[in-house]
């Protein structure tokens, strides 16, 4: 089966409109006063094709599976950054150029979106990121392998170096997994080893199918993890399918 790419929502960036049928985009928070408006999801009949999750309306959206789509979001995050195209070319240049190989590697791995946090705190950035990943259907699976199996081989995986456990979430049953790590593209911007990522990943069995979509979560500062791990909790809490 194939996820869409595919939010529900409007263009690529950070958006703040209500979420709904069409093209998907940054997730938007409740504004100030208001509260969430409950939605009712209808019963899943087959494979979802969508899925909606609230995001905090400064995390910038990049889509993937779109080359098109996936450059125009780069460019509109680089003009976010350093509005002065003049003033500030090279560093323009050079945002754009980390960027689009940080996306057009996670497009080849089957990412289907990234979100960059562009929050900060007194003029310091407050650095957080999600990539959602379809793990596409097992070829010779007949029925989806359970969470709590997953979980075992997660833990095998790590070495006992990762907190796993099989948590419920709204969507139903997920694999939850923290750890840390310095991945290539940290390395890539300079992140020194003594200093690696916390990551939060959960793994979400997609309905009437065998395939899995992923969350990763990833908090750069070790100072803040605890409270962005919180605050991840609670985006994967908001995940809902839809058709």
């Amino acid at each position: 089966m194939a996820l869409a790419d595919e939010r529900v929502g409007n263009e690529a960036g950070t958006g703040t409109g209500e979420p709904g049928a069409g093209e998907p985009a940054a997730g938007a928070e409740p504004k100030s006063g208001q509260e969430p408006v409950a939605r009712q999801e209808p019963a899943l009949t087959g494979p979802p094709t969508r899925y909606r999750m609230i995001t905090p309306t400064d995390w910038f959206r990049i889509p993937l599976r779109s080359e098109t789509k996936r450059a125009r979001a780069v460019q509109i995050l680089v003009d976010m950054a350093y509005p002065n195209k003049d003033e500030f070319a090279t560093k323009r240049h050079e945002l754009r150029e980390l960027l689009g190989n940080v996306t057009d590697s996670a497009a080849q791995r089957d990412a289907i979106e990234i979100y960059l946090s562009t929050q900060a705190a007194l003029g310091v950035p407050i650095p957080a990121s999600l990539m959602v990943t379809a793990e596409p259907e097992h070829p010779t699976a007949t029925q989806q392998l359970p969470p709590a199996t997953l979980a075992d081989g997660i833990r095998d995986k790590y070495h006992g170096q990762a907190e796993v456990s099989v948590v419920r979430l709204p969507s139903g049953e997920a694999v939850r997994c923290r750890r840390t790590e310095l991945s290539e593209d940290s390395k890539e911007l300079g992140q020194p080893e003594e200093r690696p990522n916390t990551l939060l990943e959960f793994y979400l069995p997609v309905p009437y199918s065998t395939a899995w979509l992923v969350l990763t979560f990833s908090a750069p500062l070790r100072e803040l993890a605890d409270a962005q791990v919180e605050m991840f909790d609670a985006i994967a809490g908001s995940f809902r399918w839809s058709e």
